[in-house]
């Protein structure tokens, strides 16, 4: 399992590369919605693995057993917030922040995002009692909450199962079709507009 995970992990690592997420200015660049070519990158990477196992689902070759659906709560969009402000003023999030160590330009903030993360991690798991205590993780507790019903072990919020998923997965391919490269900046969009 562990060689199938680093494997995996290398095919993601130089996709990453490939799109140029290991680069701070691509990541500032899509949040600033200047540059479009990364989020397309992003939006087709969900489409299509939202596409593929609908489809496995629905021929019946993957198995329900390996969801693994954790719980909505507060803590988690608390966490989702702090991850978000870290993405965008670090330009780098887990995943990217690993690609960026293999690159000469980027390695350093790499390097500085990775040993924040385990940082934060070590003080997370340190203050974890203290945390739990404000109630925080039983807060807003809709349980194993997801979007589409794919099990009936889990509650959805849609009642479609894998044919919305199917759906939402073209979708997203879709967008990512059709949105441009790039945004043109402030100042040529008003020159072309005279």
């Amino acid at each position: 399992m562990l060689i199938k995970a680093i494997i995996l992990g290398g095919f993601f690592g130089f996709a990453l590369y490939q799109v140029g997420a290991h680069l701070p200015s691509k990541i500032e660049g899509m949040l600033r919605l200047e540059d479009f070519s990364l989020m397309k990158s992003i939006l087709f990477a969900i489409g299509l693995s939202s596409v593929l196992l609908a489809l496995a689902q629905m021929l019946g070759i993957f198995n329900l057993a390996h969801l693994s659906v954790k719980n909505m709560h507060l803590g988690v969009i608390v966490g989702g917030l702090i991850f978000a402000l870290g993405f965008a003023l670090g330009g780098t999030c887990p995943g990217t922040c690993m690609a960026a160590l293999g690159s000469r330009q980027s390695w350093q903030k790499g390097l500085f995002a990775l040993l924040g993360g385990l940082c934060g991690a070590v003080l997370f798991n340190l203050s974890y009692g203290a945390i739990a205590k404000t109630g925080i993780f039983t807060a807003l507790d809709w349980g194993k909450l997801t979007l589409f019903k794919l099990s009936e072990d889990y509650p959805s919020v849609l009642g479609l199962g894998f044919s919305g998923l199917l759906i939402t997965g073209l979708l997203m391919m879709g967008i990512a079709f059709i949105l441009p490269d790039y945004r043109l900046p402030k100042a040529l969009r008003e020159s072309q507009k005279n």
